[in-house]
């Protein structure tokens, strides 16, 4: 069945906020790597984008690691399941991360989740409850269950609604069945390609990073997708971090994407806050370039802007 003429295309916004808990595997117990950045994107960066998006009326999901919520350790300790036996031991979480963070400013941000929450047009999702990978050989079902049902029933406690949009760690999409059965509703899918798909934790695969780099500032690329059941499949990951001509390239490809978009295809745009921990005013700015074009056309009905929830609302209609 064709679309009404009069419906416009949907334009999805997910951010990953993890801070140091989507890290463990590459920070370990290095008290200060990346230290700036997430500090930077916890003072400045989650604060400014909320701003940006209440004042353009734009709609997104937040993918919250469910530990960010917490108000310290003896809360995260006290609500996290035992940890998966990872065979790789270094993703596991350490207890001593409590000694190298004892105040939690890398870890726990439950106020900026709470504005979170009270912005309007912002959904609270799921990034999993400790960020869990979920393909890494060791992960069981009960692991996965266990985390989820933790996240979810945090997020009954202090939002009074469980969760129903899901974003994997590192794009791990595994067990659905078992998100299913905990309640969740729409997961975020990878963008169509082999490269995309390659086990984001082996950090030392370059071939498939390049190939995402080519895609990422190729203008006649185009990755929006049709609906699909239950999944929001990603189209293009935000790069504010590429040097003045390649992002030039990168938001060409936007601009054009969203020219060329029709309905009922749906054009998802993600990235992390921590991204824009370093040259902040600089990535920012570019943010604000993508929101600036987006809603524009959101004004002239040219899309729409929606959150995960929103879609699946949306599709549990029809």
């Amino acid at each position: 069945m064709r679309p009404a003429t009069n419906v416009p295309p949907n334009v999805v916004i997910s951010l990953d906020l993890e801070m140091r808990w989507g890290m463990y595997g590459k920070l370990n117990l290095n008290r200060d790597a990346y230290r700036s950045n997430l500090m930077k994107a916890r003072q400045e960066v989650i604060p400014a984008l909320l701003r940006l998006f209440r004042a353009r009326s734009i709609r997104a999901t937040w993918a919250t690691v469910g530990a960010v919520a917490c108000r310290d350790w003896s809360e995260y300790f006290a609500r996290a399941p035992k940890s998966p036996a990872y065979r790789d031991p270094t993703l596991q979480i350490d207890d001593r991360f409590a000694a190298l963070d004892p105040e939690g400013h890398l870890h726990f941000a439950p106020e900026l989740v709470g504005d979170i929450h009270a912005t309007p047009g912002q959904e609270l999702g799921t990034h999993t409850f400790s960020h869990i990978l979920m393909r890494e050989p060791g992960v069981v079902a009960e692991d996965v269950r266990a985390d989820l049902e933790a996240a979810s029933h945090l997020w009954q406690d202090r939002f009074g609604a469980r969760p129903v949009s899901l974003v994997f760690p590192r794009n791990q999409v595994a067990f659905l069945p078992v998100a299913e059965a905990c309640g969740l509703r729409i997961w975020r899918g990878t963008e169509p390609g082999w490269y995309y798909e390659a086990n984001e934790a082996k950090t030392n695969r370059v071939g498939p990073r390049v190939l995402r780099l080519l895609d990422a500032v190729n203008p006649l690329v185009r990755h929006a997708s049709p609906p699909e059941s239950h999944m929001t499949r990603a189209s293009i990951f935000l790069r504010t971090n590429l040097p003045a001509p390649l992002w030039g390239l990168h938001y060409s490809r936007i601009r054009n994407e969203l020219a060329s978009l029709q309905a009922p295809n749906t054009f998802h745009i993600w990235w992390h806050p921590h991204n824009l921990g370093a040259e902040t005013r600089t990535r920012l700015a570019r943010v604000e370039q993508v929101l600036d074009l987006l809603a524009e056309k959101v004004l002239r009905r040219q899309v729409a802007s929606k959150n995960m929830r929103d879609l699946w609302e949306a599709a549990s209609q029809h």
